[in-house]
């Protein structure tokens, strides 16, 4: 199967980066050219590779696996795509409503049989079939955390002479990927669902629409929470009853049964992703959604519109329109 990436951000080159070993795989940038074709990711695990043959840059509790570090991702743009011939399977990083009206175009001359959108945001989904018509659409839930990497991060200044041999420019993404999971739940039609597990394998799980979409309705008012205080996980862990009770709005209107959420079953989960993920997720979450807070607002009032009770969920929305 041979799928292409839209989007060289985090999600489309630790995506791409997780297909490489079974698949044919490239990322699309509009800005890719003969001096930038290539990205090395680096996987974060916990326990350094067994291989002696492989080192590891370590920091804190995580580890760089060199193997992970010099994983080659290509990456072109829409007109080599193209002349590289017919594609599979089109992974949308950027929402529907966003895609340039150029990007649209390229993607429906390239006609892949699938397009699957890894935006999780309500109606996304819909506006994904309404902008591609005639090709199957579905979703995408990406089961990894990645993100791209400042110069000063840590990671970034692993030596790799593998990663600078053709003279590239390096593209610093790192990922963490539950080991033996799936990379990614789908959900949509049955017949596109199914034609990808067949082409795909264990790289994903197939799985009901509302396995994708309920689980944001949980998280996300907290990651909303944490963006209102500027990335802080401390004052994150000090303020759980908001976006608690936001979420227990959400879920709500996305089941029609109220659904308590509590702050106190929060923050034991919140500690327990301290303790297992070797990324450090007090720093991680507030960087990386920090970057997504129009996302994460539009989330929000979708849910808000869906339920006849949202007190908690439109103050949140409140104050995170006043940190924009």
């Amino acid at each position: 199967m041979r799928v292409l990436f839209q989007g060289a951000g985090a999600i489309g080159i630790a995506g791409a980066a997780l297909f490489t070993e079974a698949l044919e795989v490239a990322v699309v940038s509009r800005t890719a050219s003969p001096q930038g074709r290539a990205a090395f990711p680096r996987r974060v695990s916990i326990f350094d590779p067994t291989d002696s043959g492989q080192t590891t840059a370590e920091h804190g509790s995580w580890s760089v696996t060199r193997v992970a570090a010099t994983r080659r991702v290509t990456i072109t743009d829409w007109v080599e795509a193209a002349a590289a011939g017919s594609w599979d399977l089109i992974v949308l990083t950027t929402r529907p409503g966003d895609l340039d009206p150029e990007v649209a175009s390229a993607i429906r001359d390239i006609a892949p049989a699938l397009i699957a959108t890894t935006s999780q945001v309500e109606g996304d989904f819909e506006r994904a079939r309404a902008r591609f018509p005639g090709t199957e659409v579905v979703v995408f839930g990406p089961a990894f955390l990645s993100e791209r990497l400042e110069p000063s991060e840590p990671v970034a200044r692993v030596v790799d002479r593998e990663a600078h041999r053709d003279g590239e420019p390096r593209r610093d993404v790192r990922f963490w990927a539950p080991a033996g999971a799936p990379r990614f739940l789908a959900a949509g039609p049955s017949s596109a669902v199914r034609s990808l597990a067949r082409g795909l394998g264990r790289l994903i799980l197939p799985v009901p629409m509302e396995a994708v979409m309920l689980p944001p309705t949980v998280f996300i008012p907290f990651v909303a929470e944490l963006s209102v205080h500027d990335g802080n996980w401390a004052a994150l862990k000090s303020h759980l009853d908001r976006p608690a009770k936001a979420a227990s709005e959400g879920m709500r209107g996305q089941l029609g049964v109220p659904i308590p959420v509590f702050g106190f079953a929060a923050r034991i989960v919140l500690e327990a992703l301290e303790r297992t993920v070797p990324i450090d997720v007090t720093k991680y979450a507030g960087r990386h959604f920090a970057r997504h807070r129009s996302q994460t607002r539009d989330m929000l009032a979708g849910w808000a519109e869906a339920t006849d009770s949202a007190v908690a969920l439109r103050e949140l929305i409140a104050a995170l329109e006043a940190n924009l």
